[in-house]
C-alpha cells in the first residue's frame, strides 16, 4: 500500500517490515536475483502475500527497500573544510561498504541495469536521499567561498560518487592494495575540488 493510502491512526507493522525485509536481503546473498521471487520471499519470511503486498505493491519496491535496509544514512565527518568533510564522510562510507553490504551494492547495480523500474525505485526513494547531506555541504563551501557559485552541485556529486563507484565497486580488488585505493580516491576528489574552486 503507497504511504499516501495507509489509513491515519494505522501504525505500520515494523516487525512485520523488518522480518520481510531481512528475509529479502538473505535471499539476495545466498541466490541469483531472478530466483529472488515474492514466493521465496514469503516461504522465507512466513508472511503471507496478501500481508506483503498491502506493505510494498510490488516485487522491485520490496527488492528496493530490501538493499537500502543494510545501508544507514549519510553523517557527515566535520573537517576545517567542505574538502575535508567530505573526504571524511566518504572514506568512512567506503569502509563500510564491505562484506554483506558491498555484495549487496554491487548486487544493486547490476539489478538496476537489468530492470529500469528497480532502479528508478532505488533513485527516488532511497539513493537519491543519501545525496542530500553532500548536497548540503558543497553549498556550504560555496558559502564559505572554498567552491565556486557556478559550480553545478549535483553533477560534482556525480564526479564524486563515480570514483567512489569505480574504484570500491567496479575495480577488480587487489592483495593489500586498501590504502592505495583510498589515496587514489583522496587524490581524484582533491582534483575536483581543485577545478571546483572560487579562484581570486
Amino acid at each position: 500500500m503507497p504511504e499516501a493510502d495507509r489509513r491515519p491512526g494505522r501504525p505500520r507493522d515494523t516487525s512485520l517490515e523488518t522480518t520481510v525485509l531481512s528475509a529479502a536481503v538473505d535471499l539476495l546473498l545466498e541466490r541469483d536475483t531472478r530466483d529472488v521471487t515474492i514466493s521465496a520471499i514469503t516461504e522465507r519470511s512466513g508472511v503471507s502475500r496478501a500481508a506483503l503486498y498491502r506493505r510494498w505493491s510490488s516485487r522491485e519496491e520490496l527488492l528496493a527497500a530490501s538493499l537500502d535496509s543494510v545501508r544507514s544514512g549519510i553523517e557527515l565527518r566535520r573537517g576545517a573544510t567542505s574538502l575535508e568533510t567530505i573526504l571524511n564522510t566518504y572514506e568512512e562510507a567506503s569502509v563500510a561498504v564491505d562484506g554483506r553490504v558491498g555484495t549487496l551494492v554491487k548486487k544493486r547495480v547490476a539489478m538496476g541495469l537489468e530492470n529500469d523500474q528497480l532502479r528508478a525505485l532505488s533513485w527516488n526513494r532511497h539513493v537519491s536521499r543519501r545525496r542530500e547531506p553532500i548536497a548540503d555541504e558543497i553549498r556550504r563551501g560555496i558559502e564559505a567561498g572554498e567552491i565556486d557559485p557556478a559550480v553545478d552541485v549535483e553533477a560534482m556529486i556525480d564526479l564524486i560518487n563515480g570514483l567512489y563507484y569505480y574504484q570500491f565497486v567496479v575495480r577488480a580488488p587487489e592483495a593489500g592494495s586498501g590504502e592505495a585505493t583510498r589515496e587514489r580516491v583522496r587524490n581524484a576528489v582533491k582534483l575536483v575540488f581543485d577545478g571546483a574552486a572560487l579562484r581570486g
